[in-house]
């Protein structure tokens, strides 16, 4: 029995496991979530992950990898030469970003920019090479999502962006479909891939190719929260205005646009469940079905688990405010909880050499 993890995987993903195990060379792509702080929770999953299993791969063919928001940061440093160094370095910068006060609209931006300059090297002599490093890393192909702006969303001026969203939030009490005529669904991949991407949730998707001209600003933009945080401007498409992909991947689901493949998909993750959009967090019967996630393997921290750490819940966004008067505290409590998550890693990995995977997996 897992002592700190559950791993779960849809239909297709659990016949596999139960007939085959689990290796590297099963995997076809690995998705990561939209959730702020909550990332905090698995960095030594994540760490495990990239350093170490995806290191036994023995096929040639690059793995693709998709993110929103802080899932699109997190595999950005992961695609990196040394994902673990990356990884950790990440989340020490996501921990000590500090507001002493002041949480506005400058401020949330110049911390986030301090991340993102480490994973892509900008301003740094030492590391200019990080978009380099990963447009050129032959074991992955990343894929960022972020979200195209239409309608009220599509405006500079925040309090409009604040009508858009509070429209959609209502709306979201009756349809999935809230985000309609305000947002687009616009993924940026490495030049090399070749997926297509076919839409089947009522939300087109515009594919842009990444380079040098349009990286950072892509990255950011998967992470930039309406209202809280500037938009962000793709010099190619001057009309609009781009915003956080969690508004509609929050928990990306293949289903709704991934492409059709034989591998699977390994998605780390800090829950049990998966949620469409930002708005169904809201709602806690509004989840992903198990057939939206027919080649998936989730692996989480159990519940056990996650009652065992500060506060007895994973990091969230909340934590800043709830400690504002008292950053050092927050750094302590983060701090443990990545040093905790290490042994996510270690779990995952044993498992997976034991050979007998199959006994500890469970349906989605």
């Amino acid at each position: 029995m897992l002592t700190n993890l559950t791993i779960a995987a849809g239909p297709s993903a659990y016949a596999h496991i139960q007939k085959n195990g689990l290796s590297a060379d099963d995997i076809a792509a690995i998705f990561g979530a939209s959730g702020a702080a909550k990332w905090l929770a698995i960095t030594g999953l994540d760490s495990a992950v990239f350093g170490s299993f995806m290191k036994q791969r023995q096929k040639p063919q690059a793995v693709d990898l998709f993110g929103t928001s802080v899932g699109a940061f997190k595999l950005a440093a992961a695609a990196r030469q040394d994902p673990a160094q990356s990884l950790e370095q990440m989340a020490d910068l996501y921990i000590h970003q500090s507001y002493d006060g002041d949480a506005g609209f400058d401020k949330i931006d110049s911390e986030t920019d301090k991340i993102l300059n480490a994973i892509t090297g900008a301003g740094d002599k030492q590391t200019l090479r990080g978009v380099e490093e990963i447009l050129t890393n032959p074991a992955y192909h990343l894929h960022i999502g972020a979200v195209r702006c239409h309608g009220l969303l599509n405006h500079r001026d925040r309090k409009w962006q604040a009508l858009a969203l509070v429209q959609a939030g209502m709306g979201s009490l009756i349809s999935a479909k809230h985000l309609r005529g305000l947002a687009e669904r616009v993924v940026f991949s490495d030049p090399r891939s070749q997926l297509n991407f076919e839409a089947r949730d009522g939300f087109p998707v515009r594919h842009t190719k990444l380079d040098n001209s349009n990286f950072a600003a892509a990255l950011k933009a998967s992470g930039s929260i309406p209202v809280y945080m500037p938009p962000v401007d793709i010099l190619a498409d001057a009309s609009h205005i781009y915003h956080d992909g969690g508004m509609l991947d929050y928990h990306p689901i293949p289903a709704n646009f991934w492409p059709q493949h034989d591998g699977l998909i390994l998605y780390p993750h800090f829950y049990d469940h998966f949620k469409n959009r930002w708005f169904d967090k809201f709602y806690p019967w509004r989840r992903a079905s198990a057939d939206q996630l027919d080649k998936v393997v989730m692996i989480a921290p159990n519940r056990d688990y996650v009652a065992r750490l500060p506060d007895g819940k994973i990091p969230s966004r909340q934590d800043f405010v709830k400690y504002v008067k008292n950053e050092p505290l927050r750094f302590a409590k983060w701090q443990n909880v990545v040093a905790r998550s290490y042994a996510l890693g270690e779990e995952f990995l044993a498992v997976c050499a034991s050979g007998d995977i199959a006994a500890h997996v469970r349906p989605l």
